[in-house]
């Protein structure tokens, strides 16, 4: 089974790196709510250090990461090797 990645459009470079490896990928608008994790960067989060993301999935921070570091720590995350 695919697992679904919620992120934001700005995010394209972790979503190619994420389809590579199988994942489906779609918008936060369209997705938070079959998600099975979200990533978001600095820019989702606000001054308090919150994310105005509201889900039941696993939210990922990927600022200062890589693509392939995020793809990597999904993978373990769902215990994926």
């Amino acid at each position: 089974m695919k697992r679904i990645v919620a992120l934001a459009d700005t995010l394209s470079a972790y979503r190619e790196a994420l389809e590579e490896k199988g994942y489906h990928t779609v918008s936060l608008d369209e997705g938070l709510d079959t998600a099975d994790i979200v990533l978001i960067s600095g820019m989702d989060i606000n001054h308090s250090g919150v994310s105005a993301i509201r889900t039941e999935a696993p939210v990922l921070d990927v600022t200062g990461k890589a693509p392939e570091e995020i793809a990597n720590d999904i993978e373990r995350h769902f215990g994926v090797f």
